[in-house]
Order: C-alpha cells, then structure tokens, then sequence
C-alpha cells in the first residue's frame, strides 16, 4: 500500500532525492583532501551548488501545486521585487529562464536514474519514510499554521494560500467628505506672478511625486528637472558588424567546479529570429540540435502565463508538443472554443500552404470572443494571432498560393469559373448599365421637350394675351385719340430697340444707342404733357439738375427774358431699371430690362395712377406689349410683327413700290448668293451709268450693314458692253436677246470683282466681303444704286400716324455725314435742299402706304437728292423707312408759333448735340 501510495504521490521521491543530494554534498566538504591537494576551498562553487538545489526544490514544489489545484502559484515575493532585475531575498533572479537551469550530472546519474529503476522507495531509510508521510500530511493541508512554519523553517518556503477568501465586511454607515489631508497649495496670485521666489518643499509634499507638486504649483511649469539618480541611463547599443558572420550566441549561465568526471552541458539560447532558420517541422533538424534537446529534456520548468505559444507545422498541430500541452493545460477551461479556433486555423494553413507559424497563446485567447460571435476566421483575424505577421502575409500575398495547398486544383477551378461568370455577369451589367444610361438619357430628354414645349405654349399664350389686349387698347386709343391728345396726359417713352439678338449682340455701344432719344424730353413744351423718360444709364443728380435747367429756358425764350424761367422738374421723371445692373453683358433691349424690374414697373405705376397715360417705343418688341399689360396702358406704335417687318430694307422697298414714289434702281429679297449675283449682273448691264453698287442688309441700321463696290470700273468687258449698247441702240439693249452675251462674260467676272474689290462700311465687325456676304445672306437684303454724282444730299423727314388715321409732316432735315456718306453724323433743321411742297407731297404718299398697312406711330423716312447728269434736273429718290427717330427732337417744333421757332430750334439743336456727345 506503501509503495502505490509513493508511485502515485510522487512528492516523496522528489524529497529523497533532495535529501540524498544534500547527503552527497555534504560527505563531499567532509572528504575534501585539503593537505594533499594544496588547494582552497572555492566557496563560490559550494554557494552555486546549494542555490542550484534550492532552487530544484522550488520548482518542484511549483509544478506539484499546479498539478494539485491546477493553476499556476507562485510564492509569495514582494510586488516591486516582482520584475526586477536584482536578485530575491535567495540570492536568486525574480524571473528564472527554465532552459538556463541544469542539475549536476552526478546527480543526475546517481539519483535519476535509481528513481527511474526502481518504482518504490529503497526499504533502507526508515526515518526517510517517515519524513516522507510527514511531508505528505503538509502537502495535503498547506493551510494549517504548524505545516507552514515546519516548511518555511526547513526549507525556507512560505506556503501560498490557497482558496483563502477575505470575509465581507459590511459597512454600516457611509462616511461622507475629504477622506485626505490637506494639500500645500500656494495662492494663484504666487502661482503665475514670475517674479515670486518659489518656497520651499517639505519633505510630506515631496512624497506626493514630482507631477502632484507641478500641478499643486510648488514647481513652476516651467521648470528644469534633474534627477540626481535618473531612472534612465542611456548607454551605447553593441551593433552587429556586417563584415562577421552573424553566430549564434550561447551561454552557460551556471559553471562547475572543473572535475574530470563532471562534463559541463552547454544550454544553447536561440533567439526567436533564428527560430525559423532551424528548418521546417521536426524532420528538418540536425543530429547536433538532437543531441542538445536529449540533454536538456529532462529539465523542464513553468511557463510564465504570457508565454504560452507554439509551432504549426505545415498545417497540422503537434499534440505531443511540450508547448501545446503547456498552452492547453493552462486554457483547459475554455478548451471547448479554443480548439474549434484551432481548427480554422489549421485550415487556414493548409489551404495557403504556409510550412511553419507561432501562434501566440494569449492572442488566441483574446479573440475567442469575437470569434463566438461571427464563427469564422478572416486573414486578419489570422495574422493578429501570429508572432510574425508580416513575413506570413507577404506569403499570403503571393499570387496563386492559394493554389498550393489543398484542394488547390479544385479551387482554381472554381476560380476560373466563377472568373468566367463575372466576365459574362459584367459585360451584360455594361449593357444594362448603357441600355439604362441611354433610356434615362432619353427620359430626360423628353422631360425636357415636354418642359420646353410647355414653356413655349404658355409664352405663346401670355403674348397671344398681349398681343389682344394691346389691340384693344389701340382701339381705345383711336377712338379717344381727339380728346386725349388735347387733354392732360403722361407720355411714357421708352427708347427700346427691339432688333433680334444677333443684331443686338454685334453693336457694341447697344445701350448708348438706346440713349440717343433723350429729347423726347421737349414733349413738355406742351404745358399739358408730362414725360417719364426710361433710360438705359444710371442718371446722376448732376445731370438731371443739367437737363432741368435746360427745359425751364422754355418760358425765358417765348418771353425774351431770363428771368422768366420755370421749374419743369415735376413735369418730367427719367427712371433707369434695375434690372440692367442685373445683366449688364446681355443685351437686353431696354425694354426687357423693364419688364424684369419691379420696382421701376411699380414706381411708374404710382407716377400714372388716375392719370391718362401712354407708351411711345423704339422699334417694338414683344416685350413692350408685356410692359404695357403690366401698366394697363395702350401703346402708339404698330404691331411688333408689322414693325420689324417694314422697317428692314426689303419691307420699306415694298411700301415705296405700293406709295409710286421713285426710288434707286435695285433688287431686295436676296437671300443666295447665285440669286444675287444674276441680279447684280441684269442690274449692271440695265444701268451701265451706275459706278458705285451698294449692299444692304435689313435688320442693320446706322450704315453697320452697308458694303458697296465699284463695279464698272474693275470690269474687263465694260468697254465691250459700252459699244454693244450703241450698237443695239437704248431699247433694244433692255432685251433679253440682246443682253445674253453680255450676261455670259459678266457672270465670269462679278463673283471674283465682289471678292477683291468690294468694302464693307464698318471694317471692324466686317473685316471681309466673305464674313459680310455670310451675314447678309443669313439676313437677307437689297442690292441698289449709288446716285452717279459727287455731290449727295441726304435728308430725313420725321411723320405721325394718328390713332385717328391722320397723317402728320413732324420736321425734316439735312443729314450731316463727317465719317463717310453711308453713316449720318446729324441733322440741320429744316431742310432747305427740297421744296417743301414736294418734299411734303411725296411723304404724305408714303404716309398713306403705311395707313393702309395699319401703321400707326411715328416713323421717318430717309432721302437722297441729286442733280441727274443725264437732264440737268434735281431728282429725289426714298431710300428707306425707320420706326425708331434718331432723336425726335424736332418733332414738337411744328407746334411752337412760327415768332419763337427759329429761337428754339438752335436750343434743341444744342440739346440734340449734348445727348449725341454724352
């Protein structure tokens, strides 16, 4: 019974054999043949002998408590000591390397191996049996008081406590406030004065640590500290010279005393980079790596608890393995979940082939949790477990190693196939997507139509609105025409030049030209008209008090005495949009500036209110009759579609061929350029007289779409056409058969003359006859003759269609032309180039065109005047219609008495001359 209790408790045998060792050592020191040797006793081999033993004993006295409670205990040292460097109270390290320790090998050959022969203890020692129950008892009740002071005075071991819990005390009442002294606090005032001497520091304070007194404000912030024994020495790191081979270090950290029967065993320390260089798996280690494990194996010792990691070789987890064990005995109650992990992992690395980790144990054990929660294992779920990280996910890296391992060829297959399906996948999604793309594309599209078409159906509905509401105003204008015009009234003027966008867009000082009617302001001369006068420039008081005084001379000049000045200014008001700040860059007509103005709009409203007003305009624009809807007011002037109409060069040749009034020989309507060139060549050989040819485009004004070309001259043939005119004879030259071969050569020439001789007017918008002849196609226009003299007299005369159909001669005048004959510079009032009579006759004929057309407004017509070579009589000729006056200056003369016009007219004169210079 004895001896199964002994093979089942193997405390007793691990005491005999510290007993037996302690034995030996001691007949050892009684034997030592001092005298005959000559030497001395070598006290640091005795202490190293006996620090070995003790130490054996302690570890073994570990590893069977562990065994016993399972869970690792440790003796009771001091926490600072824990980690130190310096030896314990034993003259021993806190921290034991256990591959640095080795018994002696005469030990290990006496007392080992007759414990490995013999499985019962030697019936010889009695008083050892006896010792040995005695320790078993201790063994088995470490908790009573003799059993721990019998231990702790033979061997020198305090027994830990085991399963010793603190009793609860209950704690009675709460004590409430500062559970601690007072701290030495200086004042603030101290605190951040840096001229204060700091006081000194009590030796309590000092106890409290450096940063307790730095924030308490003992130590300045701002202080230098040193220490005068530093916690920190720096020294110099050995570095490894490239030049040596790199060796790897061993060391005996416990010598012996030299004997020869005592060989020495060399623990050889392998750092863990050289782990790896040792080979792959057991198979791969040498004969010399064998021969080191065999000594050193049958010295084992206790892990530290964060130290439990362990080899995977290719894949597959060493049951066997020393480190496993360890890792498994320690984490053996949450095994359940480690070994399910563990099994990922290990598939894990026979899917990527990798030959070789270190799993680190307590990194395993820290993400048990997650993985309970998600049950699978990422790859960088992987590599947090792992020593090394980086090397292993360089492996994973690779291309293909995935391949490598099992089931490789299976999962290239899979790969290739599930490649193939997204290729295919992909490319119907790129169609989808386009197919997709081109429906929104088209959706969007059609939204767009369908917005736009509706904008345009109500814009068209909104001016088919103010196009019949500006028709019946008209007739509510017509039909009070006699009442209003002799009546108080306010003539809202707006001098807007409605001419389509790309002609807008091509003049360059567009509003100044909007600006050119500022004497429609002389309508006050009439003492029961008030004017509101829409200008397309920001009036400064300056000028406004300038203008005022030059309207109140009216009085001063009937009367002959300066004195006699009156103040006009609450007869006339000039108002600039808004709006026209807003867009300064668009172009706008002023009279789309207004319609998007709402405080001007509103600020006219209030000047008309119960008042009887109207609008006189520019060339009309649509949104002029959107203006006057907003007002409620009718306007004096004619459709905007019959406006636009005949105020092109095209449409007034169709109200002079209606009137019978004489006009230049010439074409209009031209809109080809093989249309204009026949015409151009039947208009030279009709008239061979004509020199100069002038081209006119209809929506330009102002000489900007004028080109004109001497054609004759440039000609080849024209002495050929002088002599087969004389020879046909005046008539028979105006047939068609006779004038064929003359067609044939000219049609030759024209398109090359026109190319190379032909000048535009305005050079800077036209720099050549091939950008001019692209816009005047695009436009249309009249091709005409320039009069064959020196000498040209323009004239202008300005009319009124009544809303009454009266037709009224406003003032003419001489045109004066300073850059060239196409563009007028000013007027001279009135005439004296024409006779009146005729003058008026022949107006009077075009003013009864225009009624016919439904006219209504002011317009002006332009005239040349010559003296014909041919009869040596004066010849006048119309050339073309404006419904826009260049000034309308004159216009209010004819109401003046025939005593004070010649006084006003060179005040209105000096007047039109200030609006043309500012």
């Amino acid at each position: 019974m004895a001896q199964d209790a002994d093979s089942c408790d193997p405390i007793g045998t691990i005491l005999i054999q510290v007993h037996e060792d302690l034995y030996q050592l001691k007949e050892k020191l009684t034997n030592f043949p001092l005298e005959e040797k000559g030497e001395a006793l070598n006290i640091q081999n005795l202490e190293t002998a006996i620090k070995r033993t003790e130490m054996g004993l302690r570890i073994h006295i570990e590893k069977y408590l562990n065994v016993v409670n399972h869970n690792v205990l440790t003796t009771p040292v001091n926490d600072d000591n824990l980690y130190s460097p310096h030896t314990s109270s034993w003259l021993l390290p806190a921290v034991i390397d256990q591959k640095s320790f080795v018994f002696p090998l005469e030990s290990e050959g006496k007392l080992w191996q007759t414990q490995r022969q013999h499985g019962t203890f030697p019936h010889a020692f009695p008083k050892i049996k006896q010792k040995i129950g005695l320790n078993v008892k201790i063994m088995q009740d470490p908790e009573n008081i003799h059993h721990r002071a019998a231990v702790n005075a033979n061997y020198g071991i305090s027994l830990p406590y085991i399963n010793q819990r603190k009793a609860c005390v209950k704690v009675q009442k709460l004590i409430k406030g500062s559970t601690i002294a007072n701290l030495t606090v200086p004042p603030t005032s101290h605190r951040t004065d840096p001229y204060f001497t700091p006081i000194p520091v009590p030796q309590a304070d000092a106890r409290k640590g450096i940063l307790s007194m730095i924030e308490r404000g003992l130590i300045p912030p701002t202080a230098r500290i040193t220490f005068q024994n530093p916690p920190i020495i720096p020294r110099a790191a050995p570095l490894h010279n490239l030049d040596e081979a790199h060796k790897i270090p061993t060391a005996a950290p416990f010598t012996i005393p030299q004997k020869p029967q005592l060989i020495p065993v060399e623990a050889t320390k392998f750092s863990p980079k050289k782990r790896r260089s040792q080979g792959k798996g057991k198979r791969s280690r040498g004969h010399h790596d064998r021969k080191i494990m065999k000594v050193t194996t049958p010295l084992t010792a206790v892990k530290s608890p964060w130290d439990y990691d362990f080899f995977i070789y290719n894949g597959v987890i060493d049951k066997t393995s020393t480190d496993f064990l360890a890792f498994k005995e320690h984490f053996h109650l949450s095994w359940g979940s480690i070994f399910s992990l563990l099994e990922h992992v290990e598939k894990f690395l026979r899917d990527y082939a990798i030959p070789e980790v270190k799993i680190k144990g307590n990194n395993l054990v820290a993400f048990l949790p997650e993985f309970e929660l998600k049950h699978r294992l990422t790859r960088y779920d992987f590599l947090s477990l792992l020593e090394n990280p980086i090397h292993i996910q360089m492996m994973l890296n690779i291309p293909g190693q995935r391949y490598k391992g099992q089931d490789g060829r299976s999962e290239a297959a899979n790969k290739i196939r599930a490649t193939w399906k997204c290729f295919k996948a992909r490319k119907l999604f790129l169609i989808y997507r386009q197919q997709k793309w081109a429906s929104g594309v088209i959706a969007i599209a059609w939204l767009l139509h369908c917005h736009k078409t509706r904008v345009k159906k109500i814009l068209k509905e909104s001016r088919e609105r103010h196009l019949e509401n500006f028709r019946i105003r008209a007739k509510h204008l017509a039909a009070n025409w006699n009442r209003i015009r002799t009546s108080r009234r306010t003539i809202i003027h707006i001098p807007s030049l409605g001419y389509s966008l790309p002609v807008r867009q091509n003049i360059d000082d567009f509003n100044i030209r909007q600006n050119m009617q500022l004497g429609r302001l002389c309508d006050i001369l009439d003492a029961n008209v008030s004017v509101i006068y829409i200008c397309s420039h920001q009036m400064n008081d300056e000028l406004l008090l300038y203008y005022n005084k030059i309207l109140s001379l009216q009085a001063a000049v009937k009367s002959g005495n300066l004195e006699d000045r009156s103040d006009l200014q609450d007869r006339f008001k000039i108002i600039t949009p808004e709006a026209i700040n807003i867009f300064p860059k668009h172009h706008m007509c002023l009279a789309t500036y207004l319609m998007y103005s709402p405080k001007a709009i509103k600020r006219i409203k209030n000047l008309i209110q119960g008042k009887q007003a109207y609008i006189v305009s520019g060339l009309l624009h649509r949104d002029d009759l959107a203006v006057a809807d907003m007002l409620n007011i009718p306007i004096l002037g004619p459709e905007p579609e019959i406006a636009h109409l005949y105020s092109s060069k095209s449409g007034s040749k169709w109200v002079f061929d209606s009137a019978d009034v004489p006009v230049p020989p010439g074409v209009y309507g031209i809109y080809r350029h093989q249309q204009m060139l026949e015409q151009l060549g039947q208009l030279v050989i009709d008239h061979l007289e004509i020199q100069r040819w002038l081209f006119k485009m209809d929506y330009e004004f102002g000489g900007n779409g004028t080109a004109f070309c001497d054609i004759p001259s440039h000609l080849e043939c024209y002495d050929w056409f002088l002599k087969e005119r004389s020879r046909y004879g005046y008539e028979d030259w105006r047939k068609k058969w006779a004038q064929e071969p003359a067609l044939v050569k000219i049609s030759e020439e024209l398109a090359g003359i026109l190319a190379q001789h032909a000048q535009p007017v305005n050079e800077k918008r036209f720099p050549t006859w091939r950008k001019f002849l692209q816009t005047f196609l695009s436009q249309g226009g009249t091709m005409e003759a320039y009069p064959p003299v020196e000498s040209v007299t323009n004239l202008t005369v300005d009319m009124l269609i009544e809303p009454n159909g009266e037709i009224r001669v406003l003032s003419t005048g001489d045109q004066l032309h300073a850059e060239g004959p196409f563009i007028s510079s000013g007027t001279t009032m009135p005439q004296t180039s024409v006779d009146p009579q005729v003058l008026t006759s022949l107006c009077l004929k075009i003013g009864n065109a225009c009624k016919m057309r439904n006219v209504v407004g002011y317009f002006s017509v332009d005239l040349v005047t010559f003296i014909d070579p041919s009869t040596m009589g004066q010849q006048m000729l119309t050339v073309v219609l404006h419904w826009i006056d260049g000034d309308f200056l004159c216009k209010s003369l004819p109401l003046l008495n025939h005593h004070h016009q010649r006084k006003c007219m060179f005040l209105l004169y000096i007047l039109n001359m200030l609006v043309e210079l500012s």
